[in-house]
């Protein structure tokens, strides 16, 4: 049994224990470098430490003892989080604009009682005014140097439009700086790329940029398209006598046209092996003998060379020399399809629409719908079949303005026909059956007419309500 003086002794104990707690709580409370106050459930503010005074710059009278949302209507801040908390009965976190033009990332956090009910909510605010300082500054020096960039980029262009060329994107217009650079010194290149993506304008700046810039001696060969029996006599002539039907004086070949400057290959991957040998003499010695011919004959010629076809894997299949794929590649140009240079399709677009203009004596302005529709198309010809589009759009079109209707190929927001029908799924409402029966002769007329207004008219129905068909299907006219 314990003794009455023992138990005294111990809730004395015990009591100041509680009271060197609450006085360390007290402590941390006061001198907190965050903001502190302690809401209860009714939204009023109970206490508050000197750090949120300071935040607030009010004194405590001023706040304390009302009620949230009456600070919030006075502009003491913008918001609440204990409003939120009170709602949810969830922590949270808030951006938090105070009256004094503190900016604060504000806590609150609900205690609960036995009953699960919100006794009070413990709010914390962190002062982030300086965070957002250097933000911002962070942002203006962000926006300078983007202004600087755009100046740059405005420069490069205007560079590259004196050399007839179009080209806005940041990819490409690297390409043409390297291509520039390397067009001081007379080592071979290799152009790879996409078909019609463009690596022909690539040769042609390395040639313009060099001093081998007279145009007599720039020779263009697509080796793909000369027939690979005549690939050599094309390339480097041949004597009289060499073959039945060579000509009496025989012939200089390509090579030999382009001494002093520069020949441009393309898809070289296409030459036969027997005249891969030779090129490599070429590149290696400057100098090949003709068809039939016993003399040497040394030139000086800059190589630059195009394909769009991996050579690497060519070379591992045995279809192209490993010698010669390492004797073209002294410096790569990879040139990037037209798909990932979305802002050199307006700039091609419109180039060409005044291009065709000036030919054909027509007034024709792209619109900024048809413009989406074309950097939507993932161009699969690259620039070629661009400039095949415009030219088709500009003669086809009734009107002055190319709208979106006026494209003629399918995009990925367009979609295709519906699928044809064989069966009848047993789950297939009469709805769906009826929406796609709709789709599919909604699509029939807009392909067989010239334009929507004609579509409606066959179809039986307003412009208005073929468009609200249109975009309920995901349709466009092609």
């Amino acid at each position: 049994m314990s003794c009455p003086e023992d138990d005294k002794k111990a809730l004395i104990e015990e009591l100041a224990l509680v009271k060197r707690r609450l006085r360390e709580l007290e402590v941390v409370f006061e001198h907190s470098h965050d903001g502190m106050s302690i809401v209860d459930r009714h939204g009023k503010i109970v206490a508050s430490n000197p750090a949120m005074r300071r935040l607030y710059n009010l004194n405590a009278e001023d706040y304390i003892g009302k009620n949230i949302t009456d600070l919030v209507n006075e502009g003491t801040f913008n918001d609440s989080v204990t409003s939120r908390v009170l709602s949810t009965g969830r922590p949270m976190a808030i951006l938090q604009e105070v009256r004094s033009g503190a900016r604060c990332l504000t806590t609150g956090v609900p205690v609960k009682g036995p009953d699960g009910q919100i006794e009070m909510v413990v709010v914390s605010s962190h002062d982030v005014t300086e965070l957002y300082s250097l933000k911002e500054s962070l942002r203006q020096s962000q926006k300078l140097a983007g202004g600087y960039q755009a100046e740059l980029t405005d420069m490069r262009v205007s560079q590259m439009q004196k050399e007839d060329i179009v080209v806005r994107s940041k990819k490409m217009l690297d390409v043409l700086d390297l291509a520039s650079r390397l067009a001081a010194v007379d080592t071979t290149v290799l152009i790879v790329g996409e078909s019609g993506a463009g690596k022909e304008v690539v040769a042609t700046l390395l040639h313009r940029a060099s001093l081998r810039r007279s145009e007599k001696s720039f020779i263009k060969v697509n080796c793909g398209a000369i027939p690979r029996d005549l690939l050599e006599a094309e390339l480097f002539g041949y004597e009289y006598g060499a073959f039945t039907g060579a000509a009496r004086e025989g012939r200089i070949g390509l090579f030999e046209l382009a001494d002093g400057g520069s020949i441009f290959l393309d898809e070289v991957g296409e030459l036969p092996l027997e005249l891969q040998v030779k090129l490599l003499r070429v590149l290696q010695d400057q100098e090949f003998k003709r068809i039939g011919g016993t003399k040497l004959v040394r030139v000086d010629v800059r190589v630059i060379a195009a394909s769009n076809r991996n050579l690497h894997e060519l070379v591992s299949q045995g279809r192209f020399r490993e010698d010669l794929y390492y004797r073209l590649n002294v410096v790569p140009l990879g040139v990037p399809p037209l798909r990932e240079r979305k802002e050199d399709i307006v700039a091609l677009a419109q180039h060409y629409v005044r291009h065709f203009n000036r030919r054909y004596g027509f007034e024709k302005v792209i619109a900024a719908e048809l413009i989406e529709v074309m950097e939507s198309y993932p161009w699969p010809g690259n620039v070629r079949e661009l400039v095949n589009v415009v030219e088709r759009m500009v003669v086809t079109s009734q009107g002055n303005i190319l709208g979106a209707e006026e494209f003629p190929l399918e995009t990925p927001a367009t979609g295709g026909p519906p699928a044809g029908r064989t069966a009848l799924a047993r789950d297939v409402s009469i709805q769906q059956i009826i929406g796609e029966a709709e789709r599919e002769v909604i699509f029939n007329a807009l392909q067989g007419c010239r334009s929507t207004e004609g579509a409606a008219k066959s179809l039986g129905i307003s412009r208005a309500t073929l468009a609200r068909k249109m975009r309920k299907y995901g349709l466009r006219r092609r």
